[in-house]
């Protein structure tokens, strides 16, 4: 074919082509003149021609070198599934850089806004402020602490272990946009998740309970003990139950029965009729059952974890310490193995199983500070050893309404609502929990471990109290109790804010009263400051737990309010016997009453309350304290007491409450019969 006859077919291919734009979109035919063609002419239109380049068609050589392409890849593909475990690692590493610089992704305020008004306290700075042991501007290096087996799964051995396959992390974190996206993600699976837990209901049992009291102790645990902790995740444990999946299990749902059953004062959840403290009995046993028979100690999982610390922390209430202290061991050691303590890149598809990542390790590393303190032993997770931020996306249950809850079997009981609700802030609040629990475990190491001295905890004294006063200078205002207040502004808090302001307070107790004349770490020169310290924590822990009481009901609080009110009481109780023990009455032997009806209070879900209930009564009749009346249905003890306890923070007030000086304090003490010496605030549960 000619260069002549080509080149006509050219322009008359491209002359049919170019329609003008009325034309092409109507597909009508044109013919093309210019500047107008024959039909625009017609109907008086404005005719417009456009330009357009033709689409290049695929050349052979793009082609052969596309069909190369594939079969080195079908070659590598076919070498991989003949090559050994070491070779398939060494050639995935070498497709890795040998160092990642890894820098935290920050977000503004105004990005974690995005939804709404629910997430308003949740502080998405936390972690970046607060997660590193050494005030480090940049994360750590995890890559080195993750191996991956022969099936490619991912593993937790350190460098220093003979199975070790050394696996470098992913290269990339979420961007901002990313991690809103998964938090949209995660909260609208949780809004839905919720409107299906009635399909439950169709079910006749859950692992032999009938569905309503299944249904029943389902729901006190999401309405008490879930939001102390949030080991347990309610949108996939509530999904996985009725559809099954990886996140529910019996030995979990029966956990959850036999640690929510003390909440019930149904009489079909006691195995002695009228006995509290058989309250659950039949699923604890269920759950050895369940260990026994499922060999779960031998095959580490989430809901196992779970349950687990949900067991060893009720057994504890319970007053069985070495069952509890066990359990509670095999909970931590399984967070290892399952690698929990090291924070991984969440990708869309894994954002939900990131999310439990994140709240079972803090769930269970606050329970580990607190079992430290119950008993007195030492801690198993340090936060140098571990590299996850609290930084928790679904924050479905920060705005969701808190209410009592009332079984419908028995509505006349305890008490009746006298509010419509109050925000749950479970998710910030929480994070606050994580917080202290790493002050916690500063004032474990500088006080309370073999080894302290006096100069030590002297050094470490200023910098913990600083961290401390940080903490609730930065608490968030929707988590702030007025202790001052005759009345709640509008509706109380949720009761884990009260929690949170019960250890704190508690807190400054554990670091000062080591300090002071009789305490194992006496320094005479900071004792006088020390005991005002204290003195002004246990009557916050106190009000705060008055509080507590006449919103809502000591009746479903956590242990860890009997552990503050018994921590309130060792400086009730000395107070009393110094300043007020020829009157009777007065201010500490008000608080000391007052704190002790509460402590019965809270025993009669958590018989182990019954040791440190105890422990203060022998100190009262060793020093001829009596009880005063008090009205316990109260906010306030008095009008004298409804000033801000930051009031007396000031040294000319402290000096007019007539605190003996350090020496006469030791004198005072030099008894041998003085009773104080056995007081234990640090494993108060092995006293007696």
């Amino acid at each position: 074919m000619t260069s002549e006859v080509r080149q006509q077919r050219s322009d008359k291919s491209l002359g049919l082509s170019k329609a003008c734009e009325y034309c092409r979109t109507r597909k009508i035919r044109c013919d093309s003149q210019k500047p107008r063609c024959g039909s625009c002419v017609s109907q008086h239109r404005e005719c417009v021609f456009k330009e357009r380049t033709a689409k290049e068609r695929p050349t052979l050589a793009a082609l052969n070198s596309l069909r190369k392409e594939k079969k080195r890849l079908q070659e590598i593909i076919d070498g991989l599934k003949n090559s050994s475990h070491d070779a398939v690692v060494a050639g995935i590493l070498a497709s890795f850089p040998s160092s990642l610089d890894h820098q935290p992704t920050r977000t503004s305020p105004s990005n974690d806004m995005a939804v709404a008004d629910i997430m308003t306290n949740i502080d998405p700075s936390l972690e970046h402020a607060q997660s590193s042991p050494h005030d480090s501007e940049t994360d750590p290096d995890v890559s080195p602490f993750i191996s991956v087996d022969e099936e490619g799964n991912l593993a937790s051995f350190g460098p220093s272990s003979a199975l070790q396959s050394p696996m470098c992390r992913p290269s990339t974190v979420p961007t901002v946009s990313e991690r809103e996206h998964q938090r949209n993600s995660l909260i609208a699976n949780a809004v839905i998740t919720r409107q299906q837990e009635h399909a439950l209901h169709s079910l006749q049992d859950l692992d032999g309970v009938p569905i309503e009291l299944a249904i029943h102790l389902l729901n006190l645990h999401w309405n008490r003990q879930h939001h102390t902790f949030l080991l347990t995740y309610r949108p996939a444990i509530m999904r996985d139950l009725f559809y099954g999946g990886p996140y529910a299990s019996r030995f979990l749902l029966n956990a959850i029965f036999a640690c929510a059953a003390k909440f019930s004062q149904r009489p079909d959840v006691q195995e002695v009729a009228g006995d509290t403290a058989t309250s659950g009995a039949r699923w604890f046993r269920r759950c050895d059952q369940l260990l026994y028979e499922d060999k779960l100690l031998l095959n580490p999982s989430i809901p196992t974890v779970v349950g687990l610390a949900l067991l060893g922390s009720t057994y504890n209430a319970r007053g069985e310490i070495s069952k509890g202290w066990l359990l509670m061991g095999y909970a931590l050691r399984m967070v290892y193995d399952l690698g929990l303590h090291i924070e991984r890149v969440a990708t869309p598809e894994s954002a939900e199983e990131a999310e439990i990542r994140r709240r079972v390790f803090w769930g269970v590393f606050v329970c580990d500070k607190l079992q430290s303190l119950y008993l007195g032993r030492p801690i198993a997770m340090r936060f140098a050893d571990t590299h996850v931020l609290p930084d928790f996306l679904d924050g479905m249950e920060e705005g969701e309404l808190w209410t009592p809850y009332i079984d419908p079997k028995m509505p006349d009981v305890e008490y009746e609502l006298a509010f419509a609700g109050t925000p749950t802030r479970s998710v910030s609040c929480f994070q606050q929990l994580c917080s202290l629990s790493k002050i916690m475990e500063k004032v474990i190491n500088n006080n309370y471990v073999i080894g302290a001295t006096s100069e030590k905890a002297r050094k470490g004294l200023r910098r913990i109290d600083d961290s401390l006063e940080k903490w609730m200078e930065n608490l968030p205002k929707g988590l702030q109790i007025p202790l001052a207040e005759e009345t709640m502004p509008h509706a109380p808090p949720s009761p884990n804010i009260f929690n949170i302001h019960a250890i704190y307070h508690t807190l400054v107790v554990l670091l000062h009263r080591p300090i002071i004349a009789d305490g194992h770490l006496y320094a005479a020169s900071d004792s006088p400051m020390s005991l005002l310290r204290c003195t002004i924590a246990a009557r916050a822990i106190t009000l705060t737990v008055r509080k507590f009481h006449a919103s809502y009901s000591l009746r479903g609080a956590p242990y860890l309010i009997a552990y503050a009110l018994y921590v309130a009481c060792t400086i009730h109780v000395r107070n009393a016997a110094m300043f007020e023990q020829m009157t009777g009455q007065g201010e500490h032997c008000t608080l000391l009453s007052s704190s002790l009806y509460l402590l019965e209070q809270i025993g009669v879900p958590n018989p182990g309350v019954s040791r440190p209930t105890a422990i203060i009564r022998r100190l009262m009749a060793t020093k001829g304290i009596s009880l005063v009346q008090v009205d316990h249905n109260s906010y306030q003890l008095s009008q004298q007491e409804t000033a801000m306890p930051e009031n007396l923070l000031q040294v000319d007030n402290f000096m007019e409450l007539d605190f003996p000086g350090s020496q006469t304090i030791a004198n005072w003490l030099g008894d041998p019969q003085d009773p104080f010496r056995d007081d234990q605030l640090y494993g108060f549960m092995d006293t007696l």
